[in-house]
């Protein structure tokens, strides 16, 4: 009875992890009804499960749980024409967006990421570490590393004036032979 009463207790915490949900705010850019409608479809498509754009504020409010990340869904957006805050808009998507939905660019103001934490996974021993720990280091816009070994996580500071490039960190992670479990920014 004690065996299926811990079993019963291991499943339950499994399913309620797995279910944990993340809700955050976002800068978007956008001007009317049909921009709010794109942006929370795509938000939607790229696995929020919930998606709600204020158009006076410039805020998407989000709820994602853990088959998606704030990446995936600012890249989303960013790809069906609206900058986000750490996310650009390519000059195609922007240009195919309807005439109403074309917002003003030169004050739309990406926000500076100011610090990316990571957790790496593949690591065996303090070497991978290191190795992880250089390839981020010969990055041009990192100023500071702090590693904490125990739990894989590198905690990345960067230089004034210089773009982050977040698929660069991920590529710096991927080339030294490991691979990125998850990455926030602030």
């Amino acid at each position: 009875m004690k065996k299926i009463i811990l079993f019963s207790g291991f499943i339950m915490a499994i399913v309620f992890s797995a279910n944990a949900q993340t809700a955050t705010k976002l800068k978007v850019s956008g001007n009317c009804g049909m921009c709010k409608s794109s942006i929370e479809k795509a938000a939607k498509t790229a696995g929020a499960t919930t998606a709600n754009w204020d158009m006076d504020a410039k805020l998407l409010t989000l709820i994602f749980d853990g088959k998606t990340n704030l990446d995936k869904i600012e890249t989303a957006i960013a790809a069906i024409g609206y900058d986000t805050e750490h996310k650009t808009a390519t000059k195609a998507s922007y240009d195919a967006l309807h005439e109403c939905c074309k917002y003003d660019r030169s004050s739309a103001q990406v926000a500076e990421i100011k610090k990316v934490t990571l957790v790496a996974s593949g690591l065996t021993c303090s070497m991978c570490s290191k190795a992880i720990f250089k390839a981020l280091s010969k990055l041009d816009f990192v100023e500071d590393v702090k590693v904490d070994i125990e739990k894989s996580m590198y905690i990345l500071a960067f230089k004034s004036g210089k773009k982050v490039e977040i698929d660069q960190i991920k590529s710096a992670v991927t080339d030294a032979g490991f691979s990125v479990q998850s990455l926030v920014y602030e």
